[in-house]
């Protein structure tokens, strides 16, 4: 398959609890599918709210995220809504594993089939709250770094690669994909509009790092995001789709629910990477040692 259409599933706060927002989540696979989606991506922790703007002192507070089992169960609904339509989907989700808690990615092919994880790489924020600051990013509280690496895997449409959130900042995360063979970067993102920040830069921001790593790898990327207002927190939404030459596709044009759907053209995209051939010009020895 060279052309397929994909859709970036933006989502609105979380629910009050993880079966209200899974039914949101099928339904907005539904409407995917309806316009003939082969690949839909999720945002970041797409089944809970974003729980890393807040300190949580109990351990408990977070069972309801974390449940091995609820997890387990949404995503098979997910996996299945997917076979069901013949769409591969990308999911995020809060993995609770025995050393501690990954901002994760699942991805299921046509089938329905996990074929692999992605692990957030890079953990932004702090431990502690900033007192001076009225929200702060406390990932580095909950989350592990992750420890799968950019690993590309085959969906059945397009073999795609995951990003969560900030891992979009570092064009290493991109290129890394790129040359472990991604035909598609699969991001999911929840971004909030911080202290002195505003929609508009936030939005304008988001926007640099996805169509920059699109235009600097030749390479579509699908982005889907939380909008609207959780928590007291604003989250900029805005999820889009990127083309190779780091132009929008398309993008969201409300601040809850909505699918956002373009059509990938694996053509077009070839012929620019054969163009500019980023693989064969790399100049690994000159870079600066790490």
């Amino acid at each position: 398959m060279t052309n397929f259409i994909a859709a970036a599933v933006q989502l609105g706060p979380a629910s009050d609890t993880m079966d209200e927002t899974l039914a949101r989540i099928l339904a907005l696979l539904d409407q995917a599918a309806a316009r003939g989606a082969k690949l839909a991506v999720l945002p970041e922790l797409a089944l809970t709210p974003y729980f890393a703007s807040s300190v949580h002192d109990d351990p408990a507070a977070l069972d309801p995220h974390l449940d091995e089992a609820a997890n387990a169960a949404a995503l098979a609904a997910i996996a299945a809504k997917g076979a069901e339509h013949g769409m591969a989907v990308v999911a995020s989700w809060a993995e609770r594993q025995p050393g501690g808690i990954y901002n994760t990615m699942s991805f299921f092919d046509i089938s329905g089939t996990e074929v692999g994880k992605f692990r957030k790489v890079h953990i932004p924020g702090f431990v502690e709250p900033d007192p001076a600051k009225e929200t702060t990013i406390l990932e580095k509280r909950y989350f592990l770094p992750g420890d799968l690496g950019f690993a590309v895997h085959d969906l059945g449409p397009v073999r795609a690669g995951g990003l969560i959130c900030y891992d979009r900042r570092f064009p290493e995360s991109y290129r890394s994909l790129m040359l472990g063979g991604a035909e598609v970067f699969c991001i999911g993102f929840n971004t909030p509009v911080l202290n002195d920040g505003t929609l508009e830069r936030g939005r304008a921001a988001a926007r640099m790092s996805v169509c920059g790593g699109a235009f600097f790898n030749s390479t579509h990327v699908i982005a889907a995001g939380k909008a609207g207002v959780e928590g007291g927190t604003r989250y900029i939404g805005d999820s889009l789709i990127a083309g190779p030459e780091g132009d929008v596709l398309a993008h969201a044009l409300t601040d809850g629910d909505e699918v956002v759907t373009a059509e990938i053209d694996l053509d077009r995209q070839a012929a620019m990477r054969a163009e500019w051939d980023f693989r064969a010009n790399l100049r690994p020895e000159v870079y600066a040692s790490l």
